[in-house]
């Protein structure tokens, strides 16, 4: 396989796009400081574990999107 800038980046762009799906948008932060601050009933650990596993999940479902898609144009 010849070694081109594309495979050599290849790496470091996944785990760029993994980070920065962890990163939460302002309309997930407006909608945790709503649920922390205006529904204080529900734990805050349980709003912060929630909002985490969303974005890993959303991150997940991405991926899989590109990969299904990568796939199907060969």
């Amino acid at each position: 396989m010849e070694q081109t800038e594309r495979n050599e980046s290849k790496g470091a762009n996944r785990r760029l796009i993994r980070m920065a799906a962890l990163v939460p948008s302002v309309p997930e932060i407006r909608y945790l400081l709503a649920r922390i601050l205006i529904f204080p009933p529900t734990q805050k650990p349980f709003i912060i574990a929630w909002s985490l596993w969303r974005r890993r999940h959303q991150a997940a479902a991405t991926i899989c999107h590109y990969k299904r898609h990568r796939h199907l144009q060969l």
